[in-house]
């Protein structure tokens, strides 16, 4: 069985439940890289550790969902959150856990369940990396199509022209067309169209 998981941060306040989990994690061929009885040292060692998930037990009541909440807002690995009220679920989903499983739940439940979540954490990180790209790109655009407009205008060139004066120039000077466009941009104070 290969993982997509290799290192696990644990959170479990009570120790012999965390040394189950720990043991049934190895077992499987996940690598327990960190261990915190609660939430508040978890965030330390999450961002310290960079795993690869957070299994996480959680307490009772609108604290362990708060916990949770506060984790996974960190947004370093996917949370597993083993809830102590099944009533929970759809709460703890809410506040940012990839998988929700009972307190209690064994290692034949666990271990698939990371799994999945590391999964779909993966491809929610690489829809946020294109989201990213593509506002970047957007921004691009709208700067080249500026800078295109003042040349336009200050020239009377067309487009085309424009396009490749500027991407002439950036290749002259050893700069980005984006850098070449924002100048153009700057230096007359953004007003592309008078």
């Amino acid at each position: 069985m290969s993982h997509i998981a290799r290192r696990i941060l644990l959170i479990e306040q009570e120790y012999p439940r965390r040394l189950a989990l720990k043991s049934a994690l190895k077992a499987a061929g996940f690598e327990p890289c960190g261990e915190a009885a609660g939430a508040d040292e978890a965030a330390e060692l999450a961002r310290s550790l960079r795993p690869d998930a957070v299994l996480m037990g959680g307490e009772a009541g609108k604290r362990g969902l708060q916990q949770l909440r506060e984790l996974a807002s960190l947004q370093i690995a996917p949370l597993i959150y083993l809830s102590p009220a099944p009533e929970q679920a759809a709460e703890a989903a809410k506040a940012g856990a990839y998988a929700v499983l009972p307190r209690m739940a064994e290692a034949e439940l666990i271990l698939p369940a990371l799994e999945v979540a590391c999964a779909r954490f993966a491809e929610r990180q690489a829809l946020r990396r294109e989201t990213e790209d593509l506002r970047d790109l957007l921004a691009l655009r709208k700067t080249l199509d500026q800078a295109k407009g003042i040349l336009m205008r200050q020239y009377h060139m067309s487009e085309q022209e424009a396009h490749r004066r500027i991407q002439r120039y950036a290749m002259h000077k050893r700069l980005t067309v984006k850098s070449v466009a924002e100048a153009i941009v700057k230096a007359t104070g953004g007003k592309a169209n008078k």
